[in-house]
């Protein structure tokens, strides 16, 4: 009988070896630091991880200083709840979408990191992306958000009119030429800062003549306004303000887009015989083009998934750009 037990405990014990699922861990720094924490239990290098120790492992995942290149296995880390990856500068990428218990993610001095995914986090409150290498961030859906911190960066385009919690927001030193923060919580903002960003003509906010904007800090060369109307109503930026803008792109434009937001159905009145109209996602891909005549002109626009996007217009060596909402 003891000998039957003994044979079946070995059985049943091989059985979960050779059934025990794994997440691959590629990078070794990464992987030894899961080590080091106790995190991964076995001490030895060899690239993976017991997939049920990475899912039960919850609360703050500290990988900061690392050496950490790539961040491949994360997504099994789907019940932590903070992540600190600071000064990890070969990472180029991060995907913590399938972490949806986060509330604050710390990527400070990642100097190699151009894009994250953070798509889906509603419990998300505190992002610090300080002196990285983002070119853009898809914040929509963080409608938790109250801290944002992606100062030294290249972000071009920001549109944070989805997050109504936003407190803090530190955008210094982009190439910002889009910033939206109509997310009807201005009146409560405790720390603003657009400051050099010197493409930024327009900074759109809830109310431009809240006295809450005495607080804020933007660039000399931006001004606050509430709608688009208003915005192509400011004189344009000149090439000593912006230095990467042409001559030719700070010449008025005459063109008109609507409705803004649109279902189906753009309208564009141009007075050029000859322009085109551009329209690039967020992530600034180009996604549709026209050609324009002088006139009415009907864009089909139904194909576009709901969200933000840029309208580029360009005529004659004329160029402006308009935010363009699809519904």
């Amino acid at each position: 009988m003891k000998k039957t037990t003994y044979l079946m405990i070995l059985f049943f014990g091989f059985c979960s070896l050779m059934f025990a699922q794994y997440t691959s861990i590629p990078d070794i720094y990464f992987e030894q630091q899961l080590i080091n924490d106790g995190i991964d239990s076995n001490t030895i290098i060899d690239g993976q991880i017991l997939t049920s120790e990475a899912n039960n492992y919850s609360g703050a995942l500290d990988i900061a200083n690392s050496g950490i290149s790539d961040l491949t296995g994360i997504e099994a880390f789907f019940n932590i709840t903070s992540i600190n990856f600071n000064y990890n500068t070969g990472i180029t990428s991060v995907d913590l979408s399938n972490s949806p218990l986060l509330t604050s993610i710390t990527g400070i001095g990642c100097s190699g990191l151009t894009s994250i995914n953070i798509s889906g986090l509603a419990n998300l409150t505190t992002l610090n992306l300080r002196s990285c290498g983002l070119t853009s961030i898809d914040l929509s859906t963080n409608v938790a958000l109250e801290t944002l911190n992606i100062r030294k960066n290249s972000v071009s385009s920001l549109d944070l009119s989805q997050n109504t919690a936003l407190t803090y927001m530190d955008a210094k030193e982009n190439t910002l030429t889009f910033l939206d923060m109509r997310n009807g919580n201005n009146v409560n903002v405790t720390l603003f800062n657009a400051d050099s960003n010197p493409c930024l003509k327009c900074v759109f906010v809830d109310d431009n003549t809240g006295t809450y904007l005495s607080t804020w800090i933007k660039d000399n060369n931006s001004g606050y306004v509430n709608s688009e109307t208003e915005c192509d109503a400011l004189p344009p930026l000149t090439p000593s303000q912006c230095p990467t803008l042409s001559l030719n792109e700070v010449e008025d434009v005459v063109f008109n887009m609507y409705p803004n937001p649109v279902n189906n159905t753009l309208y564009v009145s141009s007075k050029s015989s000859h322009a085109v109209v551009q329209i690039y996602n967020i992530t600034g891909k180009m996604i549709l083009t026209k050609t324009l005549t002088q006139g009415e002109n009907v864009v089909n626009v139904s194909a576009l998934s709901s969200g933000v996007y840029l309208a580029r217009f360009i005529s004659d060596s004329k160029v402006d750009t308009k935010k363009l909402i699809i519904k």
